[in-house]
């Protein structure tokens, strides 16, 4: 899972465009604004090491659990089936990009 701090010089676009187009990224969940759960042969350092020029403010990268996860989605059972499916080339599911977008315009570069 990473999460950030948002400011004027995150551009979701690019990162977006990161995560589809990058061999180390076998898919990417975002439903939720600003938190991306995503399947990586990479451990949690080098994951971080590719994603610091995405981020100037700072990030959290942390490991998940799938044998401890719980919580409210608001794609419901999808999103659920998507942590425990191996990944698949680029199997992703989005959500909060897009309407991240749309609130913070200014971010299309």
């Amino acid at each position: 899972m990473v999460t950030f701090f948002f400011d004027d010089k995150v551009n979701l676009s690019v990162l977006h465009q990161y995560l589809n187009d990058s061999v180390d990224i076998q898919g990417f969940w975002n439903y939720v604004p600003l938190v991306y759960c995503i399947k990586s042969p990479l451990n949690a350092t080098e994951l971080t090491h590719k994603l610091t020029p995405f981020f100037a403010a700072g990030f959290v990268v942390a490991e998940i659990n799938p044998q401890n996860l719980d919580g409210r989605l608001p794609a419901g059972q999808t999103a659920w089936q998507w942590f425990y499916q191996p990944p698949t080339p680029k199997h992703t599911l989005l959500g909060g990009l897009g309407s991240l977008l749309e609130v913070y315009p200014s971010t299309k570069k």
